[in-house]
């Protein structure tokens, strides 16, 4: 394989947070893109796991599941993000 793992992962975070907020990717979706994508590198669906496992394992996507499993960027939670309307509210950025 001439592509490495974190470059295979920043291109899955990149095509996963283009769409964020639009679109959710289901993690074979990403996994057949990436595939396609370096054929000629010869990157396998195994290759595309342990990218995706990286990116998981560093929190800069997550699985969620609701009506199947799911691919995207975290969330603000609570707290955060009543923090961040009322910044929004008051005219300064966060």
């Amino acid at each position: 394989m001439a592509v490495d793992i974190q470059t295979l992962a920043d291109d899955m975070y990149n095509m996963v947070a283009e769409v964020h907020g639009v679109k959710k990717y289901k993690p074979g979706d990403v996994f057949k893109s990436m595939v396609k994508k370096y054929k000629d590198e010869g990157v396998t669906k195994k290759d595309c796991k342990a990218a995706m496992k990286t990116l998981i394992d560093s929190e800069k996507l997550v699985y969620t599941y609701f009506n199947g499993s799911w691919v995207e960027l975290p969330g603000i939670e609570g707290a955060a993000m009543a923090a961040e309307e009322a910044a929004k509210k008051a005219g300064k950025k966060t």
